[in-house]
């Protein structure tokens, strides 16, 4: 289904969008079981020629790791992790009570720990190996906690089981109502809408959508042909599948 090729790891996912718009692909968090969608995500594929192709459900280990210098927790004086699992993280934070220094990914998380002899990390077990720090404890994410990441190219797919669509509608009543009527008319059942600030235009918001069905079937090629005239802008993320 993929082909295998190098794996490079990059400490955020603006890098990873920067490098798949040269070429290749990319594999990118999307939405969290605890947090919600991934904003940095949402706002590539937003402003991007970047589709999503494909789905995959895991579920996250938050490791604290730190600088090998580090033998007890006792010894942490900063701890650095990015927003997301410091969020998932609360419980251990809390009883740490350790000055808490947040990074734009884990990875980074991981290599600042790793120059930092009092630091430590909240990170995934495969950065913390990656910047040979030590494992201090495991599982330390606050209950079940399942990340949605997406494979992302630059070619867009119109076969799969749902579909991501983007869209702007004029700052008026009725405008969003309008859009989401054509998939009640046709039953296309959406499984999430979320709406982010267009970074121009202050308390303006572009919408994000996905919506079971593919791009392939009628019923969701007319509900797009009619929503050009509802909406000011539009934007297809491309269909995708679980794998």
């Amino acid at each position: 289904m993929l082909n295998k090729g190098k794996i490079v790891a990059k400490q955020t996912i603006n890098e990873v969008f920067d490098e798949v718009s040269k070429n290749g692909i990319g594999v990118v968090p999307i939405e969290n079981s605890r947090e919600g969608p991934i904003n940095e995500t949402l706002d590539n594929l937003f402003n991007r020629e970047v589709f999503v192709n494909y789905e995959i459900e895991k579920t996250i280990d938050i490791v604290l790791a730190s600088n090998v210098n580090i033998r007890k927790i006792d010894e942490i004086k900063r701890v650095y992790s990015n927003y997301y699992a410091i969020q998932e993280s609360r419980k251990i934070l809390k009883e740490l009570n350790k000055e808490i220094i947040q990074v734009e990914s884990t990875s980074k998380a991981a290599m600042f720990a790793s120059e930092d002899d009092k630091g430590a990390a909240l990170c995934s077990l495969y950065a913390a190996n990656l910047y040979g720090l030590r494992i201090l404890k495991n599982n330390i994410q606050d209950g079940l906690n399942i990340t949605r990441f997406v494979v992302i190219s630059r070619k867009i797919k119109k076969r799969g089981y749902k579909t991501i669509l983007f869209f702007i509608v004029e700052h008026k009543p009725g405008s969003l109502y309008k859009v989401l009527r054509e998939f009640y008319r046709r039953k296309i059942n959406l499984t999430m809408i979320y709406s982010r600030p267009l970074k121009e235009k202050a308390w303006n918001y572009y919408f994000y959508v996905e919506f079971e069905g593919s791009l392939q079937e009628n019923k969701v090629k007319n509900v797009l042909n009619d929503l050009k005239y509802k909406t000011i802008e539009i934007k297809i993320g491309g269909s995708f599948i679980k794998i």
